[in-house]
């Protein structure tokens, strides 16, 4: 057993682990209310990631991808909870702080997904941690608490980081956020945050979706729904799971249209900050990071269209009709006509939920001075109509692939083919959190065979 700044963990394989740290409780005012700092350091007695609670959740929409990642770990309204990951013996080593996604509603920093050690070995400190989820979330009784409980979780997460890393190694004065998908929601939230500055100094987004939010009208129309829903009783005190439920409930009966990626949730933005949230070029003026990283997978829609009859049938007509509705125009249209109809839809709706806002983003941060780089993870999964599919990268990323054991989007790749692309991940990753000076922008950087061109802004 080892003791590090008053917290318990253990080593193995060089790397050290602490698991469990209690990073902030919740307020007084109850569920909804924001999290607030501890005035002591708490732990849970665990030894294995499984064993660490995460916020209450409902099992996550791309399960038939993916598996799952939280099978074993207790589900608590209190899931306060952090874990490191740090080289033995290291000292004022880079920091990397990931915010896991899951579509504001699903996942947790205690997933067995997101074991930090293999990434940890390349020589920076890691830290994961939960955020509230879902109804749980979203839908604060009050107008005063509607501005987004989970950004308070976050900030606390920082601010523990902040005060407690160097005593594990870490250097405070140089970390890097990196969110995924909801949690690159997240990351761009707090890059623009004033608050935040000070906190970190690079971001790293892996796949992000354009940037929007509900404003106080809509958040209020859901929660009013979810309370007729509930039989007009107040969402603070009804039972954790039949929030949950309602909630969703709720939210399933709008109607989607043909190669929508419906976003159940979304956090809560009063307009002065949304307006820059929201616009690529208000955030990069507003920001306070100081390099930007960008990465997507080749297809990300793929992700939730593999397993839909309604996606899967569409015919060159709904193709035809969809281009022409899109944004972009002409600009929309996949490369390559010649593609099935399917593997067209996902080409234009990635193009426009995905890679257009990602490359406006690059472009806004690049011409006010950040040095911004944009990539691409090509390789595709074996499993039929995902291709690279959102979160395809994650496994690779998190370089263990016997976290992932029971992800059918894995299925047929072997360990030898896993561990090359995970490295060549790895690789990138760390040369972006640990390099003072910046990535090389003049290389190229295959990541994954099959892989998309890249693309460097700045």
């Amino acid at each position: 057993m080892l003791r590090r700044a008053g917290f318990s963990g253990y080593e193995e394989g060089g790397i050290e682990r602490y698991l469990g740290i209690q990073y902030a409780g919740p307020g007084a005012s109850g569920r909804f209310s924001h999290a607030v700092a501890l005035g002591e350091r708490r732990q849970l007695d665990v030894a294995s990631l499984g064993e660490v609670p995460v916020f209450p959740q409902l099992p996550s929409r791309l399960f038939a991808a993916m598996g799952n990642g939280i099978e074993s770990n207790p589900q608590d309204e209190s899931a306060f909870f952090l874990n490191v990951w740090t080289p033995a013996g290291g000292s004022r080593l880079p920091v990397l702080v990931f915010i896991h996604g899951g579509a504001w509603m699903t996942g947790g920093g205690s997933a067995s997904w997101y074991d930090g050690s293999a990434l940890s070995g390349s020589g920076m400190v890691v830290v994961t941690f939960n955020y509230r989820l879902g109804a749980l979330a979203h839908l604060a009784d009050t107008t005063e608490e509607a501005r987004n409980p989970p950004y308070s979780d976050i900030v606390a997460a920082l601010r523990w980081v902040r005060e407690h890393i160097s005593g594990f190694g870490g250097d405070p004065e140089s970390v890097t956020v990196a969110g995924q998908s909801a949690g690159s929601w997240y990351a761009h939230l707090l890059s623009i945050s004033p608050e935040m500055r000070g906190l970190f100094s690079k971001v790293a987004h892996l796949s992000p979706a354009r940037n929007r939010a509900w404003d106080r009208a809509h958040a209020a129309r859901v929660r009013d729904g979810v309370r007729r829903e509930l039989g007009g009783r107040s969402l603070g005190h009804v039972g954790a799971g039949e929030l949950l439920e309602a909630g969703l409930r709720v939210l399933g009966r709008r109607t989607l249209d043909l190669g929508a990626v419906p976003t159940p949730y979304l956090p809560t933005l009063d307009d002065p900050v949304n307006n820059v949230f929201c616009s690529p070029q208000a955030s990069a003026q507003a920001s306070h990071v100081k390099e930007v990283y960008i990465r997507l997978t080749g297809t990300e829609t793929s992700a939730f269209f593999f397993n839909s009859a309604r996606e899967l049938g569409v015919d060159a007509g709904d193709v035809e009709a969809l281009r022409a509705a899109a944004p972009d125009g002409d600009a929309a249209a996949p490369a390559r006509t010649d593609d099935s109809p399917y593997a067209q839809l996902v080409a234009i709706t990635s193009k426009e939920h995905f890679e257009t806002p990602a490359r406006l983003l690059a472009d806004a941060f690049a011409a006010s001075g950040v040095p911004t780089y944009l990539r691409t993870f090509g390789k595709r999964s074996k499993l039929d109509g995902f291709m690279s599919g959102h979160c395809f990268d994650l496994p690779f990323q998190f370089g263990l692939m016997d976290r992932w054991a029971n992800a059918p989007m894995l299925q047929g790749i072997g360990r030898d083919e896993f561990e090359a692309v995970s490295h060549a991940l790895v690789s990138e990753l760390a040369d972006f959190v640990m390099s003072p000076a910046g990535m090389h922008a003049s290389e190229r950087h295959v990541l994954g065979a099959q892989a998309l061109p890249v693309a460097t802004a700045g």
